[in-house]
């Protein structure tokens, strides 16, 4: 299982992009609201052009985030 995190675009409706994530087989693990940030789990890569109406980017987590 692979992690991802997204930068959500502002003003989402999150309860329709977890309805949209499931129908791909997608997790959402966190939902940091301060940050605009989602963390995501899925088997199979999770694309920024699959969720142009809720993602900003979307990148692998690899665990060297600094700050």
């Amino acid at each position: 299982m692979k992690t991802y995190l997204a930068v959500l675009k502002t003003d989402i409706d999150i309860k329709e992009l977890k309805e949209q994530l499931k129908k791909k087989k997608i997790t959402l693990k966190a939902h940091y609201k301060t940050i605009g940030v989602a963390k995501l789990e899925s088997e199979l890569p999770v694309l920024k052009d699959n969720f142009n109406d809720y993602f900003i980017s979307v990148e692998e987590d690899k665990d060297n985030l600094t700050i």
